[in-house]
């Protein structure tokens, strides 16, 4: 896997087909409407998610779908680890 970014927020790796993320508490992820069709496997921790304007609490594990062109925010409650497969 290739780091792609690292910064406060966590860190961000690419791998064939899934991108895989972890990311502090408090960051966000996301908070756009430019994205293709994401498959989300939170694995670890607790987040808020956002899908259009509909809030949502999850805990890890869990799966979730992110229709293509559509807002979209994922913030981090706890410290949390996903994959996105898009």
């Amino acid at each position: 896997m290739k780091l792609i970014r690292e910064d406060s927020d966590g860190q961000k790796y690419q791998a064939d087909g899934f991108k895989l993320y972890y990311r502090n508490k408090g960051s966000i992820s996301g908070d756009n409407e430019n994205n293709p069709y994401e498959k989300v496997y939170l694995i670890t921790g607790e987040a808020k998610v956002t899908i259009k304007n509909l809030d949502s609490i999850v805990q890890s594990p869990t799966y979730f779908e992110i229709p293509a062109n559509t807002y979209h925010k994922i913030e981090a409650i706890t410290e949390i680890s996903f994959i996105i497969f898009d």
